[in-house]
């Protein structure tokens, strides 16, 4: 047995680290679950002991003296029972007097070693421990978060909350677990003084502050930082949310002198200067508040608070071109930022309204109105002030680039593929100018659905910009919109790999999706939503997804959150489909009846209330519905179609025969209604009109379309019609096509009434062999057999074998090419 491996650590002379490996084995591995598993734990634990002893030789001696090793191997201690000498009420008043100092309270080593003490380990005594340790912390909650969790995986209260419930106030519970997973932390670090002082008041002030300030209650929030100074000002959270009541009082002289403190306490605190920097600004200096935050830039490479408040300090110092630039930085590196997106819009609106080209504008000052009207969605203008400058001067590669850029937005497709041409014939001494001008052709031509030309152009980008994720979407895009979605799916990977943008999962979505690989598309679906909830399309397909996924509630929640945003009413069909497939018939029926109901013109949901009916068993109720259909929309196939297909379950001939004429004479090139009618000829034995409907059948129906089994149909027809060399060669035919096992019979008996017995014979046998009960083919053979052994000794026979006769209504089978679905969904 490996002591070390059965602790989970590496050999060490730690007793600590074997303590807490102990501890963390047995918690695993309850004494009274796997009585074995403990004995081996607490023997791997032993040794342990005395390998630790071993390892700490040569230098010094075991951290343990021989009476301390043998009383850890026979701990004795007392049962949980309360009293003063027992462990859990020696547990208690040591908990309560780490609390009490401060320094030690907040020091996770130091309640780390209180866990460490083997004296509290035994299950009764833990279990026990914890529950009056979680009534203590009740009302005394103020703890760090790393104390917290380190107590939290000792004694499991996150996973017992609902035990716990039941001890003590449910509301009190409540509030103490949002301890544990609070996204904030009010800091712990600086609450030593030079003078002591009632920690837990200051702290429960603080905490109140705090609360009071995340509601705006700012009279509450003025009360709660009133104590909590008293008691320490100097503080750096408390002296944090100081300054924050000043500056939601827009008392920015005082949030300054508070902040200034901070400050001095915490020079290199990074949010003491944001706040600064804010308070700055807000107070009307924004220079001072430019230098705070470049300061802060300095500390924070890319950091998004500083780069929003140079920016704002720019505009405020009448810098626009230069706060346009901080902006495009901040979108580019922090494309969520909807606000900064919008500073940069109404930034470019204004400064698009102030320039204006002189009569003879330079080129410069046109590419950089140009890219003003682009950024303002002002296309128009663009394209306008373009060509018009065109007429004085030839357009560079730049312009002719915006110009392409601008057309394209405009949807002149054509015009923006020559221009964008013209950039490149310009750049092509310089390849790496022309990257963005391939890609936005290749964009171009993919809107013209010239989906190879534009995969040229974008592998030339890929050339020059191997990893450029918005190329590989792009290509992506080209080879789904064509339907190759496996090849887009490898364009579409790879460019996630190197982007995590909202639209490429949605394409990848559509490519698993339209390849039916429903869970996979509904992760992209997901991921989608979570990028923007505002996107009716994405609610719908995940939905979907459910569905088929056979996740009915989950599809049912999606499916509903889709209509309710706007999706089509249509979607009720695949919410009363959800309510179906989970075993809710009542719900489902109901669901599509008021969908008919609210859309009398439309037949669709007539089909699918119609399934619904067809696949319980109720036929009457799914006839009714399909006519109903079929009224609604009298040149639609499917209606009509499900309508006969009713009649015929019915075995009601004579209403069947006429659904089937109409759908003959309405849909000519659809076999399945004269299969049917041939069916229908065949059981009723007429034998002649049966004859013609196979004609009329291989007339209209293009060979390639036709079903195998009329072979089968054409050849038993003629086999009743006693023409048996013609039905032969039907019957061979069908063999070939997979038919020999519904034909056999019927071709035994036309080589019998042709004397070719010796093939019957042949052929009756290896049937009848070929395995399943087929009495008839047994018998056939028998009689052959006899037959051929009898002809030998009556050389002069007069009469052929006679086989058993025909079955009236024989077994055929049914058309397989238009089989139903349990339910028509979309």
């Amino acid at each position: 047995m490996n002591i070390w491996s059965m602790l989970g650590i590496e050999p060490t002379s730690e007793i600590k680290a074997i303590k807490r490996a102990y501890a963390r084995r047995l918690k695993e591995c309850h004494p009274e679950e796997n009585p074995e598993g403990f004995q081996r734990i607490r023997q791997s634990y032993e040794m342990a002991l005395e390998e630790a002893k071993r390892l700490a030789e040569p230098g010094g001696s075991a951290s343990l003296s021989k009476a301390e090793l043998q009383g850890l191997r026979n701990p004795e201690p007392a049962a949980a029972e309360t009293g003063p000498e027992s462990p859990v009420m020696l547990f208690m008043r040591r908990c309560e007097d780490i609390y009490t100092e401060i320094e030690k309270r907040i020091d996770p080593d130091t309640w780390q070693e209180l866990l460490d003490d083997e004296l509290f380990w035994p299950i009764e005594v833990r279990e026990r421990i914890g529950r009056d340790l979680f009534g203590f912390l009740l009302k005394h909650p103020f703890l760090p978060q790393s104390v917290l969790h380190l107590l939290d995986r000792h004694f499991e209260w996150t996973a017992r909350e609902r035990r716990l419930g039941d001890e003590y106030e449910q509301a009190e519970v409540g509030l103490f677990m949002e301890r544990f997973n609070s996204f904030w932390e009010l800091r712990y670090d600086r609450l030593v003084a030079e003078e002591p002082y009632d920690y837990d008041a200051f702290l429960r002030f603080r905490e109140q502050a705090h609360y009071a300030l995340v509601l705006n209650d700012l009279d509450l929030a003025e009360k709660a930082l009133k104590g909590a100074a008293l008691l320490n000002n100097r503080e750096p959270d408390c002296l944090r949310l100081i300054a924050l009541f000043y500056m939601r009082k827009e008392e920015m002289r005082s949030a300054l002198q508070v902040l200034d403190q901070w400050v001095k306490e915490e020079p290199e605190e990074p949010e003491a200067r944001l706040m600064r920097g804010e308070a700055l600004r807000r107070d009307g200096n924004p220079t001072l508040a430019l230098t705070e935050y470049e300061q802060l830039l300095k500390r924070l490479p890319g950091s998004i608070h500083a780069l929003s408040g140079i920016a704002a300090c720019k505009e405020e110092l009448d810098l626009p071109w230069e706060a346009k630039k901080v902006y495009e930085e901040l979108c580019a590196r922090y494309p969520e930022d909807l606000e900064a997106q919008i500073r940069l819009l109404m930034l470019n609106d204004r400064l698009a309204g102030n320039l204006t080209p002189n009569a003879q504008p330079d080129r410069s000052e046109i590419y950089t109105l140009a890219e003003l009207y682009l950024d303002t969605g002002r296309e128009k203008e663009c394209a306008e002030m373009l060509l018009e400058a065109e007429s004085g001067q030839t357009l560079s590669a730049e312009l002719n680039f915006l110009l392409g850029k601008a057309l394209g937005k405009l949807e002149r497709y054509a015009e923006s593929e020559e221009r964008l041409t013209r950039a490149i014939r310009q750049t092509e001494s310089q390849p790496p100018k022309q990257a963005d001008i391939l890609k936005l052709r290749g964009l171009i031509r993919i809107a013209l659905e010239r989906f190879e030309e534009a995969r040229l152009d974008l592998r030339q980008v890929l050339l020059l910009k191997p990893s450029d994720p918005e190329a590989l979407y792009w290509f992506g895009e080209s080879l789904r919109m064509e339907g190759n979605y496996e090849e887009a799916l490898q364009l579409l990977n790879h460019a996630l790999e190197l982007s995590s943008q909202w639209y490429y999962h949605s394409a990848r979505g559509d490519c698993f999706y339209s390849l039916r690989r429903y869970p996979e598309a509904l992760l992209d679906y997901l991921r989608v939503i979570q990028y923007d909830r505002t996107l009716k399309e994405p609610w719908f397909r995940v939905g979907y997804c459910f569905l088929r996924i056979g996740d009915y509630a989950h599809g049912l929640e999606y499916l509903n959150e889709a209509k309710e945003r706007g999706f089509p009413e249509a979607v009720l069909l695949l919410m009363a489909e959800a309510h179906f497939r989970a075993g809710e018939f009542e719900q489902a029926v109901s669901m599509v009846g008021r969908y008919n109901r609210e859309r009398p013109k439309e037949y669709y949901g007539r089909i699918v209330e119609g399934d619904m009916y067809r696949s319980s068993g109720r036929g009457a109720e799914a006839l009714t519905c399909y006519r109903e259909a079929e009224r609604i929309a009298p040149l639609e196939y499917l209606p009509a179609r499900l309508a006969a297909e009713m009649l015929l379950r019915a075995n009601r001939a004579a209403e069947a025969q006429q659904s089937l004429a109409a759908l003959m004479q309405r849909h000519p090139a659809r076999g399945w209604a004269y299969l049917q009618q041939i069916r229908l000829l065949i059981s009723e034995q007429r034998w002649e009109e049966a004859e013609s409907s196979i004609v009329r059948y291989t007339d209209q129906i293009d060979p390639k379309e036709q079903d195998p089994l009329i072979l089968l149909y054409g050849g038993y027809i003629l086999f009743r019609l006693d023409q048996y060399e013609q039905a032969a060669e039907f019957f061979e035919a069908a063999c070939q096509v997979g038919l020999q096992h519904e034909a056999a019979e019927y071709l035994i008996r036309c080589w019998v009434a042709m004397g070719r017995y010796e093939q019957a014979e042949e052929l009756a046998v290896e049937a009848a062999s070929s395995g399943g009960e087929r009495p008839m083919l047994t018998e056939i053979a028998r009689v052959l057999q006899q037959y051929s052994s009898r002809r030998w000794k009556l050389l002069r026979r007069t009469r052929g074998p006679e086989l058993p006769d025909v079955e009236a209504q024989p077994a055929l089978p049914e058309p397989a090419g238009e089989p139903l679905p349990e339910i028509h969904g979309f």
